[in-house]
């Protein structure tokens, strides 16, 4: 029986070490991101979709449906409204009939919601503030440029040229006509 010093050596030797290609690495650090801000939700009682969904609502400023709101969150439809009813029975967000479509209830932030919002925000800052400690600002804008390019070669949205994708100007021509999508 061999030692476990030939055992290491052999295993060692046996297969040089591999880089994990860059989609391994992005998953992973999708993982651990979400994973962090999972964890960093906690105290305000939200999970990431939650959030995802108060931060659309933040940053457009004004009530969306259910199917505007899927859309912006990568969701479907029907996950959208549990997390619609949720953040309702939190107080968070408002729903109101549209007036000119009886079964659309645009939602919109309460003062509550902007203000969970608001620490929920300051949490992740910290996060990427953690996450990106190594980098000086050169490298941060760098890296958020190289990210973006990876999401716009995908055809993932994140339009370059401050354009709307064409998706997206269909859902605004609607809204703008309707106020709904």
């Amino acid at each position: 029986m061999r030692d476990a010093a030939a055992v290491t050596d052999t295993l060692e030797n046996a297969s040089p070490s591999v880089e994990p290609r860059v989609s391994y690495v992005i998953a992973r650090l999708e993982r651990a991101v979400r994973a962090q801000i999972n964890e960093r939700l906690k105290p305000q009682g939200l999970t990431t979709l939650q959030y995802t969904t108060l931060s659309v609502l933040g940053a457009r400023g004004q009530p969306l449906s259910n199917a505007q709101l899927a859309r912006r969150a990568y969701m479907t439809p029907q996950a959208m409204i549990e997390v619609l009813n949720a953040l309702e029975d939190k107080g968070l967000i408002r729903r109101a009939p549209h007036p000119n479509h009886r079964r659309v209830y645009p939602a919109s932030l309460t003062d509550e919601g902007r203000s969970v919002l608001a620490a929920c925000d300051a949490s992740v800052e910290e996060l990427e503030e953690e996450m990106l400690a190594g980098l000086d600002p050169a490298q941060r804008r760098l890296l958020a440029e190289w990210l973006k390019g990876c999401v716009r070669a995908l055809h993932a949205g994140l339009p370059s040229d401050g354009t709307v994708p064409a998706a997206s100007r269909r859902g605004r021509r609607s809204l703008e006509n309707n106020q709904v999508a």
